[in-house]
């Protein structure tokens, strides 16, 4: 280094410490298949092949030698940032990752600064593969944008090292280079930068080697399996005691399960003397192998996504685009009284269903174009959990939230080129999350984060309307009632003190601990950890107390009637977790949020538990005086 050179460590790996990726596994699957997707060949089918090489594959002596050369000076410098140093007596082990049918790393080797902006021109892939952190001319069609993705090879070693063999498509030349990445260090009384190569050299530039002796020897030492296929093959050596063969199949599945399906990628991952065969007709077989809750859960994904790949689109139903010249957003009449019936005749019944959601993507500087996305969902009784995907051009956006209630099965595809362009603005270097304030998204379009929004909440929307009561049922319940909402468990226990106003509750108007209703104050409510407790005050005459009373339970929410806003995901009086003890009372109806009982004392109870506890429940008693039809 220069004196007066500004010192900067690299940073960039910790781009891709993001909770959406849970492990080192993720980040490298992610980006290798990234790369190649972005890199295919039109016509050709991707195939990647993953290596972990047996024991006596690995290098020592001088084939080992031959690849370090002086960098072990270097690992071992006095602050050169690494803290999973190998022994320098250890063998070197490593892992191999190779694409098949993608155009390799084309370009002139020998560019070393940006070439003139000239969107017609051929990117130079090697330039900016070799010689550039965070800075990229991926086109908006493209996964890749922030140029940054390629750090996780060196990351996932425990040098901090990688090297890369490519055969090019375009000229058909075999290069091959390597690159570690360390902090400025001092060696031998001399500063040195971060960034060092394994190439050729003309004075301090590296250069790829080209030598076919040499490329022979390296790919028979690596045992790299390409031969004349263009392509990239990725070499880490030492690597992270975390990249494991099952958890790199495990974060293939995961991340790459829709273009597995559709046939677009294969995966051969070979460790151990065998190989695993991931593609559309072999990951459901694998899958029945996997011994887990998790393995069982993905396989229902993965019969979600192949019946939605293999549904003719005409028997998708398609929603209503929303107004062009408004920013979009989510309304009932999305969606016909007619299609919403089927929808929820079929989601009911526990079939998934196919939904096609139109929506306008409006460049700054251009014209407003109309894309779209597909939602596939379905209930699942025994998901203990939510279970939503978003997709974008066949990558899993593993940070994407947009709410859907527990047992239920969503997943979003996005694939048509305008809206997945924007998608891809909006997210980050780590392809997890759509970011509104993305420094690539905001301001490049009109009403930009209102359509970030209306993606993520669509397939909640669409739940909300397939499981809301329709219009008029349980209109009876609506005749002769008087309401009650549920008072603490302590103005329960201590009568003396008074009822607090809440907001988002509604005062009844009475005085006291046990708020009771009707002229002759009937009933009382305690809240109950998990439940709560309804019963009678033994007050008034047995022919004065109403026949049966009626119960509204719902989830506190922090906006509109909770009671509108029941799902049956929620909770179902009449399924478990929730457990009911009545005393002088019979339950005559129970059914999603709603119970009934006949009285028979007035000094009745009826205790239900069950709920969540980390939520408040809200609840409305309705003495009925009117028998209803059950």
């Amino acid at each position: 280094m220069q004196p007066g050179e500004m010192n900067i460590d690299p940073i960039e790996a910790e781009f891709f410490s993001t909770e959406a990726l849970g492990s080192l596994a993720d980040a490298l699957v992610r980006e290798a298949i990234q790369n190649a997707l972005d890199a295919r060949l039109p016509g050709h089918q991707l195939r990647f092949r993953v290596l972990f090489p047996p024991p006596a594959a690995m290098l020592e002596g001088d084939r080992k030698q031959r690849y370090l050369r002086e960098l072990p000076e270097h690992l071992y410098a006095n602050r050169s940032g690494l803290t999973k140093l190998p022994n320098p007596d250890e063998p070197l082990d490593f892992i191999v990752i190779e694409d098949f049918g993608t155009r390799g790393l084309q370009g002139d080797p020998h560019q070393s600064e940006d070439e003139d902006v000239d969107a017609a021109a051929t990117r130079n892939d090697f330039y900016y593969f070799w010689r550039n952190i965070g800075r990229s001319r991926k086109h908006a069609s493209e996964i890749g944008r922030w140029g940054l993705g390629k750090t996780v090879f060196p990351a996932a070693s425990r040098i901090n090292s990688f090297f890369a063999v490519a055969i090019r498509d375009d000229d058909r030349r075999s290069v091959l280079m390597g690159q570690s990445v360390l902090k400025i260090h001092k060696f031998g009384g001399q500063r040195y930068y971060p960034y060092g190569y394994f190439g050729r050299f003309d004075n301090d530039f590296a250069l790829p080697i080209e030598e076919p002796a040499v490329l022979n020897d390296f790919c028979r030492d690596f045992q790299i399996a390409r031969e004349h296929e263009p392509g990239l093959s990725v070499i880490v050596p030492f690597p992270d005691a975390e990249l494991t063969p099952q958890t790199v199949i495990s974060s293939i599945i995961h991340h790459y399960f829709v273009p597995i399906i559709s046939g677009d990628i294969l995966v051969e991952v070979h460790h151990g003397g065998r190989s695993e065969r991931l593609d559309a007709g072999t990951l459901s077989a694998y899958l029945s192998r996997v011994s887990s809750s998790d393995g069982s859960q993905i396989q229902r994904l993965v019969e979600l996504t192949r019946w939605g790949i293999d549904l003719p689109r005409e028997q998708y139903v398609r929603l209503d685009a929303p107004p062009e010249t408004a920013a979009p957003r989510w309304n009932d009449n999305c969606l016909s009284t007619a299609a919403l019936a089927a929808l929820r005749d079929a989601f009911n019944a526990g079939q998934p269903i196919a939904v096609t959601v139109p929506v306008w993507v409006k460049p700054a500087t251009g014209s407003p174009i109309q894309s779209q996305f597909d939602v596939y969902l379905e209930r699942d009784d025994g998901l203990g959990r939510t279970d939503e995907h978003f997709v974008r051009d066949g990558i899993t956006i593993a940070g994407v939230r947009g709410g859907i209630p527990k047992g239920i099965r969503a997943l979003v595809i996005v694939c048509d080129r305008p809206l997945a362009e924007l998608l891809g603005d909006s997210e980050n270097p780590a392809h997890t999350e759509w970011q509104e304030r993305s420094p690539k998204f905001k301001d490049q379009y009109r009403h930009g984060p209102f359509t970030l929004r209306y993606v993520k909440n669509t397939p909640r929307e669409i739940v909300r309307a397939l499981i809301r009561p329709v219009q008029g049922r349980d209109h009876e319940l609506l005749h002769h009632l008087f309401a009650l909402d549920i008072p603490t468990e302590d103005t329960v226990k201590d009568p003396r003190k008074g009822r607090e106003d809440k907001p988002g509750t509604e005062d009844t108007g009475t005085s006291g601990g046990v708020n009771m209703v009707g002229k002759n104050r009937f009933f009382q409510l305690q809240k109950l950890h998990g439940g709560f407790r309804l019963a009678g005050t033994g007050n008034g005459s047995d022919q004065a107390v109403p026949r049966k009373a009626a119960v509204w339970v719902a989830y506190e929410v922090r906006r509109g009637n909770p009671f509108r806003q029941y799902q049956r995901p929620d909770f179902e009086l009449d399924n478990p977790p929730i457990e009911m003890q009545t005393e002088h009372a019979e339950v005559t109806r129970c059914r999603g949020n709603i119970l009934v009982i006949r009285i028979r004392d007035p000094r009745f109870s009826v205790i239900v538990k069950g709920f969540d506890v980390h939520r408040d429940i809200r609840l409305r008693v309705l003495g009925v005086d009117e028998a209803l039809g059950e």
